[in-house]
């Protein structure tokens, strides 16, 4: 119950404090809400059976088209760390990027993706080597 608590809490926060916000669905039949600020992360699974925590520091994002993205989440009820480096390529209207997920007791997914912003929209379409194709939607406040 307390935990329950608590992940309540922060969704309440992360949802009144978000810069944006966004649902993923994936063809492997999970999708996730996410809230997101300043380099901040909350993702939940709508099945309930995952949270997660994210700080994300971006490297070179500002002076260069090709940047390296460093996310560090933390899974909640695995207690488990993962880190998801990603490398991005701004083109004039889209980013593409590549992510590999891995951590010392484990090696798991790559991922590719496109991410095209429209207005304060954000449409993500991508897949990943497990075979499961994703779309996202993120809105921008």
């Amino acid at each position: 119950m307390k935990n329950l608590l608590i992940i309540l809490f922060l969704l309440f926060t992360q949802s009144v404090l978000s810069q944006s916000i966004g649902y993923e669905v994936r063809t492997n039949n999970k999708s996730y809400h996410g809230f997101f600020y300043k380099g901040l992360e909350l993702r939940h699974r709508t099945d309930r059976s995952e949270n997660r925590f994210t700080y994300r520091r971006n490297f070179w994002k500002e002076t260069s088209k090709l940047y390296l993205s460093v996310p560090l989440h933390y899974k909640v009820e695995k207690n488990e760390p993962t880190l998801e480096p990603r490398l991005l390529y701004k083109f004039p209207k889209f980013k593409l990027w590549v992510q590999k997920e891995f951590w010392y007791k484990s090696n798991k997914n790559t991922a590719f993706a496109i991410d095209y912003p429209y207005k304060d929209f954000t449409y993500r379409f991508g897949w990943d080597t497990s075979n499961t194709v994703r779309f996202r939607l993120k809105y921008k406040f």
